[in-house]
């Protein structure tokens, strides 16, 4: 019987007429559904019982949608890193494989933030709005030299921002309780509490995974330790930070600005005041969104696939 595959990442759906060719080609028969940006629990479990692999993007992957998979689905190849919409321990114990690339977009991201810190201290985007309304405002900056970068998350991607923040003169603290214990005198960064570091840096960047321990990390009562010229920047998951938290804190004065690639809802509901905050540069979930990343990604994820079905 020819193996059907769900194809629900928004990045192979994109290029449909390229994958559908290559997954053809290997005797497979593709299943392209609409999808928005990600297929909500409903949506997968429409699906059940009518794939042999799923080639998945940020997808609602409860137990009771692999449950309901069961026993056709042999595994699942997730298109990118962050597996944080699977529940992996389900997966596991109902015995069906979860492949990812990782670290595949670290660079990526790493650059992103950077360009977020940098729009942000030095007022890049409110500059460029009023010299295209016929002004030539002139803003002071803090930048980023001889500032302390405090990095939530201290894996690829916080790694990758440190490098690149060294080459800008700043000083590295991180949190990472996993790291710190494992690698305490690791060079470069200095390990601290959570609370600490939200007090001491200059500019706080978001760069680990979401988990249910660290689901709103960043909230009101860390938000009131910063300083006031102080930034957030969040390139991992949008609910690492408590939204209305961080909107009241950026209302009142209370932190200078923010830079956001992800967010609690995505895309960003119209009614978000975040819209209309002139201190908030927008992203849209693009930071891993680069050429060669995504040609890697896109070449790993089918070979995760090619792995699974072939055990």
């Amino acid at each position: 019987m020819t193996k059907r595959i769900l194809v629900s990442n928004i990045m192979m759906l994109n290029e449909r007429p390229r994958f559908e060719a290559e997954i053809r080609a290997r005797g497979w028969e593709p299943v392209f559904p609409e999808v928005d940006q990600f297929l909500s629990e409903e949506a997968c479990l429409g699906f059940a019982g009518q794939f042999d692999g799923w080639l998945a993007g940020d997808d609602r992957i409860t137990r009771a949608v692999l449950e309901a998979h069961l026993p056709r689905l042999k595994g699942i190849a997730k298109w990118g890193t962050g597996l944080d919409s699977i529940d992996l321990a389900a997966a596991a114990e109902l015995g069906i494989p979860v492949k990812n690339s990782p670290a595949a977009f670290s660079e990526a991201v790493a650059e992103v933030a950077i360009g977020y810190m940098l729009m942000l201290t030095r007022s890049l985007l409110a500059i460029d709005q009023g010299v295209r309304a016929g002004g030539w405002p002139k803003p002071r900056g803090l930048g980023l030299f001889g500032r302390t970068l405090g990095l939530i998350g201290y894996g690829a991607i916080g790694q990758g921002i440190a490098r690149r923040a060294r080459g800008c003169g700043m000083t590295i603290i991180a949190h990472d309780p996993p790291l710190a214990a494992a690698r305490p005198d690791m060079e470069g960064v200095t390990f601290m509490d959570v609370d600490a570091l939200m007090a001491e840096a200059d500019v706080i960047a978001l760069a680990c995974n979401l988990t249910a321990e660290n689901r709103h990390i960043v909230n009101a009562a860390r938000l009131a330790r910063m300083k006031p010229e102080a930034i957030v920047v969040n390139v991992g998951r949008g609910p690492l930070v408590d939204e209305p938290a961080l909107i009241a804190a950026l209302q009142a004065g209370q932190i200078a600005g923010a830079g956001l690639d992800v967010f609690e809802e995505e895309p960003l509901p119209m009614t978000s005041p975040l819209r209309s905050l002139p201190n908030v540069v927008l992203g849209s979930h693009n930071a891993n969104n680069l050429h060669s990343a995504v040609e890697h990604v896109h070449a790993n994820t089918l070979a995760n696939l090619d792995g699974i079905l072939a055990d």
